[in-house]
């Protein structure tokens, strides 16, 4: 679906689509249920102080309004976490046999899109820094254009030395055809 969205000149061939690791978007999924969890803690704890004591007249209200914000909060957690599924999802790397396609997805409805041939690149390079990345093998992989602008960097990809091998490989092959 990705390859479909960029438009290839003519004769070109998708080698091959990276997609970000799994783990960023582990991390905010468990980050969107830890909030959740706190926040029915926190549910709870009210509509105990609720119903005990003094406060006790006002359980008739608490109580759904704590269900109010449950639901609420939920509904924006999900939102969220739908959010950030789709920009997982939807951001690629496409490497072909003339290009790279960086394709990044910022919002809901903005989609960035670049790309530079592949006889532009110089010089490739990973770097896995941490102690998840390395047990997880993810990191970034640098690409230095022979251009003004800045290095392209696809961050997060999975086997980042694998891809770099592969890039170099199909440079390689660009370069001799």
């Amino acid at each position: 679906m990705i390859a479909q969205a960029v438009a290839l000149a003519e004769g070109e061939n998708t080698v091959v689509v990276i997609r970000r690791h799994w783990y960023s978007l582990a991390v905010e999924g468990v980050l969107d249920v830890v909030i959740f969890l706190c926040l029915i803690g926190a549910i709870l704890f009210l509509d105990t102080v609720a119903l005990v004591g003094e406060n006790s007249k006002y359980t008739d209200t608490i109580v759904p309004l704590g269900f109010f914000a449950l639901g609420f909060f939920g509904l924006l957690l999900w939102m969220h976490f739908f959010a950030s599924w789709s920009d997982h999802w939807l951001d690629a790397w496409i490497i072909t046999d003339k290009r790279v396609i960086d394709i990044e997805q910022k919002g809901f409805f903005v989609r960035q899109v670049s790309s530079f041939p592949l006889d532009r690149i110089q010089d490739v390079t990973y770097t896995v820094s941490g102690i998840i990345p390395t047990w997880l093998h993810f990191g970034d992989v640098r690409m230095q254009t022979a251009s003004i602008s800045e290095d392209f960097i696809m961050r997060q990809v999975p086997f980042p030395q694998d891809v770099k091998e592969h890039l170099l490989s199909v440079i390689d092959t660009a370069r001799q055809k």
